[in-house]
C-alpha cells in the first residue's frame, strides 16, 4: 500500500508502506525496548531528581515519527 504524508516542510513524501514494514517493525521494537528500560524510573517512590527528565525522554519516544525508517533521530536519553 502507497501512502503520502506532509513533513514540516510542507513537502508531500510517497512511501511504500510493505516496503518499509520491516523496518519499521524492527524501530518500533527497538522504541519499546527503550521505553521499557525506563520503566523502572517512573515508579513513584524511585529516588531521582532527574524524573522530569525521564518524562520528557519517555514522551519523546512515543511521539517518533517511523515514515522514514532509515531516517529515524533517536532521542538521547538522560545520564
Amino acid at each position: 500500500m502507497t501512502h503520502s504524508i506532509k513533513i514540516g516542510t510542507g513537502e508531500r513524501v510517497v512511501y511504500d508502506e510493505t516496503e518499509n514494514a520491516g523496518r519499521i517493525a524492527e524501530c518500533r521494537a527497538k522504541r519499546n525496548h527503550r521505553l521499557a528500560e525506563t520503566d523502572l524510573f517512573m515508579i513513584e517512590d524511585f529516588p531521582t531528581d532527574k524524573k522530569a527528565d525521564w518524562k520528557t525522554y519517555r514522551q519523546s519516544l512515543r511521539d517518533m515519527d517511523f515514515s522514514d525508517p532509515d531516517n529515524l533521530t533517536w532521542p538521547t536519553k538522560p545520564e
